[in-house]
């Protein structure tokens, strides 16, 4: 991963991290400065790798492209996930003299001749800011740089996105009495963030139902003893059958319902994702299930998350959940 990662010295070179503001942004945006020359050139490369979308139950993508002139580049460098991108050596194309000024003459010749057409700073103008630079000689030579690179990308924008989120969701003002007591009486430990509350705890149901309004965001811990299943199929009923024993008025929709074998942390779990529905009224929205096997307690552990919030984007929301799911530990 380091051979991709260039560190720039832009416009006045060093500068140190500490006097530099925080980017501006949603986590899940991505500003991409452009001419409109090369604007749909750009944008359909990089949209090769930013495929991913939710269901909720329109699809909606994991990230959302923004495109901006790259005269107003001075007003835009403090965005958190910020693109600048060109084609060609035409420095009468606003795009590419930008690029060629942000790089400096030697390394903008370099991407011209093939070499270093994906390059990547952090922190660059803003603190959290993910920062990177496309340019090439042709549009087919930048599509193979970033096909050579769409893996690594991808992983890029999505650990970071994981790193503004715990940082937003998960700071010094998480609900540590919450996650304290919780551990003391169950065993596992969850972050918790702040203006969550409990939901329902059912202790004989080894059920504890954690959440927040506006939006709906709900998030359960389920654990039985032993080792339940093993085989995708039985993960699949088990993961349906959830929400109509604990929810009673909410069911999964077959349509875009997975489930596959994944890393939660240190164990392998089947995660299971789709769009749920309220029996009793026209509701719905995302839902994402872990469902695994603990060998230090014993016992078969289910977490599962909703969202709902009508007329309104979803994805990032299940995403946060995601984020918090992640923070789940047994003792």
């Amino acid at each position: 991963m380091k051979k991709y990662i260039i560190i720039l010295f832009l416009m006045g070179l060093v500068i140190s991290c500490s006097t530099k503001r925080e980017t501006i942004g949603a986590a899940d945006e991505i500003m991409i400065v452009v001419s409109e020359e090369h604007s749909e050139s750009i944008n359909n490369a990089l949209a090769e790798i930013f495929t991913d979308t939710i269901y909720t139950p329109q699809p909606e993508p994991l990230y959302k492209f923004i495109n901006a002139d790259p005269a107003g580049f001075n007003d835009l460098k403090r965005q958190s996930n910020l693109v600048v991108g060109s084609i060609g050596n035409d420095r009468n194309i606003s795009g590419t003299s930008l690029v060629q000024s942000l790089l400096g003459e030697e390394n903008f010749e370099e991407t011209i001749n093939g070499k270093d057409q994906v390059i990547f700073s952090e922190d660059q103008f803003g603190r959290g800011q993910l920062f990177m630079v496309i340019s090439g000689p042709d549009i087919n030579s930048i599509e193979r740089e970033l096909d050579d690179k769409a893996d690594f990308i991808r992983a890029y924008f999505d650990e970071m996105f994981v790193k503004k989120q715990s940082k937003f969701l998960l700071g010094s003002d998480r609900l540590k009495k919450l996650t304290e007591r919780l551990k003391q009486e169950y065993g596992w430990e969850l972050q918790i963030p702040w203006g969550w509350e409990v939901i329902k705890e059912l202790p004989d149901s080894n059920f504890v139902w954690l959440g927040r309004e506006l939006p709906y965001q709900w998030f359960s811990v389920h654990w039985e003893d032993g080792f339940l299943f093993e085989k995708k199929e039985e993960a699949a009923i088990y993961a349906k059958q959830f929400p109509l024993n604990y929810y009673k008025s909410i069911q999964y929709n077959d349509y875009k319902f997975e489930t596959e074998l994944v890393w939660l942390n240190e164990w392998s779990a089947w995660r299971t994702k789709g769009i749920w529905e309220s029996l009793d009224e026209a509701a719905g929205g995302p839902f994402l299930n872990y469902t695994w096997y603990d060998e230090k307690t014993n016992r078969t552990y289910n977490l599962n998350m909703l969202v709902f919030i009508p007329g309104k984007d979803k994805a990032t929301f299940i995403r946060q959940l995601d984020v918090i799911a992640h923070t789940f530990s047994t003792t």
